[in-house]
């Protein structure tokens, strides 16, 4: 009597942990059964901008359900980088930034501000990105090169200026700031909310100079004369446009700049690994897509595939870099 009651008790209760674990295997393959949104930290136009909006793009291919890229500008990234490492860690709000800014520069400059801690409120997906950093000026500009520029700035200390997407950017303010102290000149820095606002006004002449990534900023106005390229960092020049010189040829090395600028995808600490696994083979699989590497090669980048391992190390690899330079260029916190 007690053994049959026993088997029905037993039978009930394995019954009931075979459907909640059916139930649970259901959830997990559902994923994801609604739009994903893909966070950029800054605004329309930019590298930034432009590289997520392809990459959502293909990934909404590739996926059961659309990739959106949303912007969300504002305090140098920080903004972008707090709303996501605050969301739900459910695979449906995730981040696409460069590997400096959010991770090694925002930290060190805004040590009170800062509303997330990049070493514990990430989980790194995938690379997606790597490119070049440029030095564009305005051709109202009477210079022809990186020597005639830091002589013209030399000649007017605190008269010339230069944009960013924003205070603590990488490379646009950080690099820009390594470039005018290591040339020993006063230029005046002017923060935006995406490197596409800072390159308008390159072009309309009332900025000097703007240091970003890659040609997608600046292309069409490479082509019509009204901005002109000076310099690029890294060993070798671009194929798009191979008569503007690295740094080095140009007779003012960068090499700490060397990686160039990179960028990833990352979720909320606590995102489940079926997750991650399934939005990293879909980016190595939309980085692997033929029209998304000839877009690549327009804009001068270099897709960046991998294990979230891989692009675990790269983030790591970039902030023990920056936060080197940065001490050592004497940039400290700007509150």
């Amino acid at each position: 009597m007690i053994c049959s009651r026993f088997r029905v008790i037993l039978a009930a209760t394995l019954g009931g942990l075979c459907l909640a674990a059916a139930a649970m295997g259901s959830f997990a393959q559902a994923y994801p059964d609604r739009p994903i949104r893909l966070v950029i930290p800054f605004g329309a136009g930019g590298p930034t901008d432009i590289l997520g909006r392809v990459v959502a793009q293909k990934l909404s291919e590739i996926l059961p359900q659309q990739m959106i890229a949303e912007n969300k500008p504002g305090a140098g990234g920080m903004l972008a980088h707090a709303y996501v490492a605050k969301a739900p860690a459910d695979g449906y709000t995730l981040l696409f930034s460069d590997t400096v800014a959010g991770y090694a520069v925002n930290p060190i400059l805004y040590p009170k501000t800062i509303q997330y801690n990049p070493r514990r409120d990430f989980v790194p997906i995938g690379g997606a990105a790597s490119g070049a950093v440029f030095l564009y000026v305005s051709a109202t500009l009477p210079v022809k090169n990186v020597k005639e520029l830091i002589a013209l700035a030399k000649s007017k200390p605190g008269a010339l200026s230069y944009g960013s997407a924003g205070a603590g950017h990488f490379p646009t303010h950080i690099g820009s700031a390594l470039f005018t102290t290591k040339n020993g000149i006063d230029v005046v820095h002017i923060p935006y909310k995406g490197a596409g606002p800072a390159m308008v006004d390159v072009v309309a002449g009332r900025l000097a100079f703007l240091m970003t990534t890659g040609v997608a900023a600046a292309k069409a106005h490479l082509d019509s004369g009204k901005v002109r390229a000076l310099a690029l960092t890294g060993e070798k020049r671009a194929s798009v446009v191979p008569d503007v010189p690295t740094f080095t040829e140009a007779g003012s090395p960068l090499p700490e700049m060397g990686y160039g600028s990179t960028w990833g995808i990352v979720g909320p600490t606590g995102l489940p690994r079926n997750i991650v696994v399934m939005i990293n083979e879909a980016l190595n699989k939309a980085l692997a897509a033929p029209d998304v590497k000839t877009r690549y090669v327009a804009l001068n980048m270099e897709t960046l595939p991998g294990t979230p391992e891989a692009f675990a190390d790269l983030v790591k690899t970039q902030m023990e870099t920056w936060t080197d330079v940065l001490k050592r260029a004497n940039i400290k916190s700007l509150e």
